[in-house]
């Protein structure tokens, strides 16, 4: 969810959003994928060191991943861009890396 992925609700919303809007905008060709909390200006420290890059946006995630054993890429060497979908279609897809790390989450009291 951080840089080229989507759910799969997500992703049936935006056809249905597509065929709704297909009389308005004609043809055309989008990326579907949750919105990239990263800036321009990340792509080099994503491929240098994608771990502190996100820990910069989601400084909760490095606990969460260790609690469950996981790892984060150490690069990420491209991030894809849906802002054409949001701009045409008004389309964004609803589920994120924070909704994602939110329901990773233990709840208060679990061991």
């Amino acid at each position: 969810m951080l840089f080229r992925r989507l759910t799969v609700a997500d992703a049936a919303e935006s056809h249905l959003v597509a065929l709704e809007k297909a009389d308005e905008i004609g043809f055309d060709t989008f990326i579907i994928c949750a919105p990239p909390p990263f800036a321009p200006a990340d792509c080099e420290a994503l491929i240098g060191d994608a771990p502190a890059v996100v820990a910069r946006y989601f400084p909760d995630y490095p606990e969460i991943y260790a609690r469950l054993g996981w790892t984060m890429f150490d690069t990420i060497d491209r991030v894809y861009d849906p802002s054409r979908a949001t701009a045409r279609l008004g389309f964004t897809c609803r589920t994120g890396f924070r909704q994602l790390l939110d329901g990773l989450r233990q709840p208060e009291g679990a061991s």
